[in-house]
């Protein structure tokens, strides 16, 4: 009898343990690339606020609202409850993470944009780029410096004068809009 009492005790424990695990979703259901960014994500130049919390139940939150997540070794990929999707190039370094973000701009000078040359604005962040057919760009209409422009890899490398260290972003011409995917140096926070 005490045989099948401890015997029945077992496979309860074991029923038990199985149906915990069953009803929360697990680490094992991420990627190996999500659980690297696993945590809590600030700007370096502001590390006490969180800008991007990635979960180990799949969900995250970025610029405060809340998504769903997977990520591969280059993209994030952020999905809110009514299935509107945002796509985010990352590269995790030594030092933390580049995360681009990815914002659209529209052509605000006279006649039709040439390529990157032009003046942009991004009235939703009141951000703004004005490039220069000599090479030079100002943005937000304050830092200035110089600009090349990579057509095979969709890229321009931005050489500011004094302010930043040399900065690649991507970018996507569309007629009179140009999606610009700028890097930020994201570093994780400890949480106490």
């Amino acid at each position: 009898m005490k045989k099948t009492k401890l015997l029945l005790a077992f496979f309860t424990s074991v029923l038990i343990l199985l149906l915990m695990t069953a009803c929360g979703k697990n680490n094992s259901d991420l990627s190996k690339e999500a659980l690297k960014i696993v945590g809590s994500w600030a700007y370096i130049h502001d590390k006490e606020t969180a800008i991007a919390v990635f979960s180990k139940d799949g969900t995250a939150e970025y610029e405060g609202k809340d998504y769903s997540y997977v990520c591969d070794s280059q993209f994030i990929k952020l999905k809110n409850t009514d299935g509107e999707m945002i796509q985010l190039r990352y590269l995790l370094d030594d030092e933390g993470m580049y995360l681009y973000s990815n914002n659209t701009y529209s052509f605000s000078g006279t006649g039709k944009p040439d390529g990157l040359i032009g003046e942009w604005e991004c009235p939703e962040k009141n951000w703004s780029y004005f490039f220069t057919d000599k090479g030079t760009f100002m943005e937000d209409g304050y830092f200035t410096g110089y600009y090349t422009v990579d057509d095979k890899n969709s890229t321009f490398k931005l050489v500011y004068n004094d302010q930043f260290e040399d900065t690649v972003c991507y970018y996507t011409l569309d007629n009179d809009k140009i999606k610009i995917e700028y890097p930020w140096r994201m570093v994780k926070m400890n949480v106490k």
